[in-house]
């Protein structure tokens, strides 16, 4: 059986679910912005309706996602932190609700045959999360499942590393490493939410930062430079 790997460290298999539930007003206090670069020149409209299942999964959990198209002419804004790559540099909570997202035409050589994308979500700074365009091809060619919900599920997966701060996967579920053929198809019907745990486990990332934030604006804080 074909099997493709979403991530570049561990493994991935989709679960058949029912459709998650809408989320309340006030879990949409936890806003993140996904900044999106672009290099393969992905139509806009296959982007758009991959963002939207990625941001109907984390509306479920509690999580806002605001996108942003940005320029790919601005080289310093592309680098990347490989210094986190175990799960303890994961010890630090996250520092921002910003997220950046690149997305390549190629693999390099030497990438892991089966992989799509991989994340760097113990990175202290750069881009957090690469896709290559044609890995996400060869999956809706070899599966018929259809191209922008390979790219949605590929995001919400990357991204929900980096929210989790975590590179391990689970056994089942939306954050298991592994996907075959069959769990690429029943994806095509079906929406895959995160585990309550892992939402909350999110949403508690979020109001860490919010709650840092309130801190540095209170004018004890700034005096102290803290």
């Amino acid at each position: 059986m074909t099997t493709t790997t979403l991530c570049i460290v561990g493994t991935l298999v989709l679960v058949w679910s029912s459709q998650a539930s809408p989320a309340s007003p006030d879990q949409f206090e936890n806003t993140v912005t996904v900044s999106v670069y672009d290099r393969a020149h992905i139509q806009p409209k296959t982007l758009e309706q991959a963002e939207r299942i990625a941001t109907r999964i984390f509306a479920a959990a509690g999580v806002n996602l605001q996108w942003r198209t940005r320029p790919i002419s601005d080289e310093t804004v592309l680098v990347q932190d490989f210094s986190g790559t175990t799960e303890s540099n994961c010890g630090v909570p996250l520092i921002s609700n910003s997220v950046q997202v690149q997305i390549r035409p190629h693999a390099p050589a030497g990438f892991a045959p089966q992989a799509l994308a991989y994340s760097l979500p113990c990175a202290d700074h750069g881009v957090q999360v690469t896709i290559y365009a044609d890995r996400v091809e060869d999956v809706s060619n070899q599966t018929r499942a259809v191209f922008y919900r390979v790219w949605g599920y590929t995001l919400t997966h990357e991204l929900g590393h980096v929210l989790l701060k975590s590179l391990t996967h689970e056994k089942s579920g939306l954050m298991k490493g592994v996907w075959s053929k069959g769990d690429w198809q029943r994806a095509a019907l079906a929406i895959i939410p995160f585990t309550p745990d892992q939402a909350a486990h999110m949403r508690e990332h979020l109001h860490r930062i919010k709650s840092y934030n309130a801190v540095l604006l209170t004018p004890d804080a700034r005096q102290s430079g803290f």
